[in-house]
């Protein structure tokens, strides 16, 4: 069974040449939370993934804005309703790289 990650939230920023994607990690039964660091490249086929699985999505109507002196901190935070499942290769798209997971 592949791997399938369950986007809660998304935070980038316009200094960072990376994007944390926060959620739960599912394999068959198993299941935690989880972040993930995908490349910044990727950002707009995560969105296009979810416009094109969610209908009424707009990603306007969920982004927040933090001003931080010189660095903007954005954070997207997906309501449960919405299809936000993804497997490993939609979040890398041709890229063999695995994902590199934040842990303590």
């Amino acid at each position: 069974m592949e791997k399938k990650f369950d986007v809660k939230e998304i935070w980038f920023n316009n200094a960072d040449s990376e994007v944390i994607l926060i959620g739960v990690l599912h394999k068959e039964y198993l299941q935690y939370e989880t972040k993930v660091k995908v490349p910044m490249n990727r950002l707009n086929a995560i969105i296009n993934f979810l416009q094109r699985n969610n209908e009424h999505f707009d990603l306007y109507d969920h982004l927040c804005t933090f001003h931080l002196g010189f660095v903007t901190e954005y954070n997207v935070v997906l309501p449960s309703e919405l299809n936000r499942c993804f497997t490993q290769a939609d979040l890398l798209g041709q890229e063999e790289r695995a994902l590199k997971q934040i842990r303590a």
